[in-house]
């Protein structure tokens, strides 16, 4: 049995970490300083699970290859093993590969909001002027949250790795976070920063008199969509029992059997990711009894 091997043009199989970063300019009235950028790419020898989510079961298979090649074969494989000593090895065929590649980001949407954090009151109860330490400061969350509209479930090993670098326009300050998270997984992370100062900041009070310090800060979201691409590229390993065309054994292009089969070679799925973090934080202090502004800093 002489084999033969049509239609296979393979890339390299590509195992880089998917990389997605979202990095510029944060303002309370547009996006157009914040870029989504996206690199890398995942691939791996197709799965059971993913065979279902490309919709090639034995017979769908068998199908599209007699649409492509004018003939149903006896037996379609995708991968190693099979028999006949495994034909993948044999004849260096490759199996079918499936990859995964960021295709798209954009930014969905960005919010900014003035909240205030905490209120503390300090008061003079002595009989004599005395110097307060009136600075505040509170730790709060910075937050991402992934969730994910999936074209079909797929075996997806590697991590996926993110990183934030937001420059706050008003006030100043930066926002960073990196993490890693697993792909088509809806998960919420969270990372503890503190706001204002609880130091240097000192006033004097006569007494009697008291103060109400506040700790303000900027609430900002920002929502982000990374859209994926999965494809499959490689051969299906095929046995014609009865010789076709001089031949048992083919190694045919799955792209093209996918194609004459009308079988989608493309899965499309969406990441939406919303980052929540605090900047632009200042203390105010303000006469109780008078409602007056005696200090502002901030931070």
């Amino acid at each position: 049995m002489t084999p033969l091997y049509v239609l296979l043009v393979l890339p390299a199989l590509v195992l880089a970490r998917i990389n997605v970063q979202l990095s510029g300019e944060f303002s309370d009235d547009t996006h157009n300083n914040l870029k989504v950028y996206f690199s890398g790419s995942q691939a791996s020898v197709i799965t059971d699970t993913e065979r279902d989510t490309f919709e090639l079961s034995d017979g769908k298979l068998k199908d599209a290859i007699g649409a492509y090649f004018g003939r149903r074969p006896d037996d379609a494989y995708l991968r190693s093993p099979t028999p006949w000593g495994d034909l993948y090895n044999s004849y260096g065929w490759d199996q079918v590969v499936r990859t995964l590649v960021p295709k798209s980001g954009k930014i969905l949407a960005i919010t900014s909001q003035p909240v205030i954090v905490m209120r503390q009151i300090f008061e003079n109860n002595s009989s004599k002027p005395a110097t307060f330490d009136v600075g505040i400061s509170q730790s709060v969350q910075n937050t991402v949250r992934n969730s994910w509209n999936k074209g079909g479930a797929l075996n997806v090993g590697q991590e996926i790795n993110y990183e934030f670098d937001i420059e706050v326009i008003k006030g100043g300050g930066r926002t960073s976070l990196e993490y890693t998270s697993s792909w088509g997984q809806d998960t919420e992370k969270a990372e503890t920063v503190t706001v204002g100062s609880s130091s240097g900041m000192k006033i004097l009070l006569q007494p009697g008199q008291a103060v109400e310090t506040e700790l303000h800060a900027t609430k900002g979201t920002i929502k982000m969509e990374v859209e994926y691409e999965a494809s499959l590229s490689g051969s299906s390993a095929v046995n014609y029992n009865d010789v076709y065309r001089g031949h048992h054994f083919w190694g045919l292009d799955i792209r093209a059997i996918m194609a004459s089969g009308g079988l989608s070679n493309q899965k499309l799925s969406k990441e939406v990711i919303e980052i929540g973090f605090y900047s632009q934080s200042r203390v105010v202090v303000n006469d109780k009894s008078l409602n007056y502004r005696l200090m502002e800093v901030g931070f």
